[in-house]
């Protein structure tokens, strides 16, 4: 019995082990969330333009085109919930910042970031930007947290050598550049305008969309209490996928953006869901823009059309 003890005592102690190994390994990993907090903790004080929302502005909103000291701390699969509270959390430590652009999608309004749709944004906002939903202790542990995830990262980043984070020094995410563009692209819009419209289906009271609502007045108050700009930014989608949105959907997301601009003279709507100045090239796939080329051409577009200087 007391070999057995042993034995399990060395077993037991060598996993605890293997773990705290693999899990700081896994904190060696570059990743977006890390690198942009470490980004904004580091201009707080000269910051005067910023990006915050998904990937349509992720990879659509260059600042080196925009303004100086403009930085792009939006981040992918990232949703209304986080955008909030990241805003927040840094907005009064940044006593330049003068506009903030919020990039909202087709499909922003009915999404969030939970468990039951995307684990690894909660853990990975716990652990890499120090900001949580429901502080859960397992969520800073990302190896038990998030499992098979953890070791393709792990696999990606020490096993096949390929970079995991492609993010330049103003935050714009490169994983969207047009030589990584998939060949079939085009093909694809069909299926993902539908996928879109799937988190609006499963919304069926509406609930979900009113929350989301609630968040944009509460940032809307939020900046204008600290004397700064909101601009609701609706980037531009491939021509495929624009003809192809569902119009119910189409007319809930012009709603919602009516209320938040009537409301609040701070704020103020961009959308350029249906902007014919944009062709193949400029597009990574349906909805997103190609990080090296249409991303340059939109915030130029963008710039020239703000109504205030920069």
């Amino acid at each position: 019995m007391k070999n057995f003890l042993k034995y399990v005592s060395v077993f037991s102690a060598s996993l605890i082990l293997l773990i705290i190994g693999v899990e700081y390994m896994l904190r060696q990993v570059p990743n977006a969330l890390a690198f942009k907090k470490e980004l904004i903790e580091k201009h707080t004080q000269d910051t005067k333009n910023l990006i915050i929302g998904s990937s349509v502005v992720n990879c659509g909103i260059n600042p080196a085109y925009l303004a100086d000291s403009t930085y792009n701390l939006a981040i992918s699969g990232e949703w209304f919930r986080f955008n909030q509270i990241l805003l927040e959390k840094y907005i009064q430590q940044m006593p330049q910042l003068k506009n903030v652009f919020w990039g909202i999608c087709f499909h922003s309004l009915w999404s969030d970031d939970n468990e039951n749709t995307d684990i690894s944004s909660i853990v990975n906002h716990q652990i890499y930007m120090g900001i949580s939903r429901n502080h859960n202790k397992l969520h800073n542990i990302e190896l038990l947290s998030l499992g098979s995830l953890c070791m393709r990262k792990w696999s990606k980043y020490y096993i096949q050598r390929r970079p995991t984070m492609r993010c330049d020094s103003l935050g714009v995410d490169h994983s969207y550049d047009s030589k990584f563009k998939d060949n079939n692209w085009l093909e694809d819009i069909p299926d993902l305008v539908a996928d879109q419209h799937k988190p609006m289906l499963a919304d069926t009271n509406g609930d979900l969309y009113r929350e989301n609502i609630s968040r944009m007045h509460q940032i809307a108050q939020v900046c204008k209490s600290k004397g700064i700009t909101l601009y609701l930014v609706m980037p531009p989608v491939h021509p495929t996928y624009f003809q192809l949105m569902n119009q119910e959907q189409l007319t809930l997301i012009h709603n919602a953006i009516t209320e938040v601009t009537n409301k609040w003279e701070n704020v103020h709507s961009l959308e350029y869901f249906g902007d014919t100045r944009f062709n193949d090239e400029d597009f990574y796939d349906g909805n997103h823009l190609s990080s090296d080329i249409g991303a340059i051409k939109f915030t130029k577009i963008l710039k020239g059309d703000i109504l205030t200087d920069l």
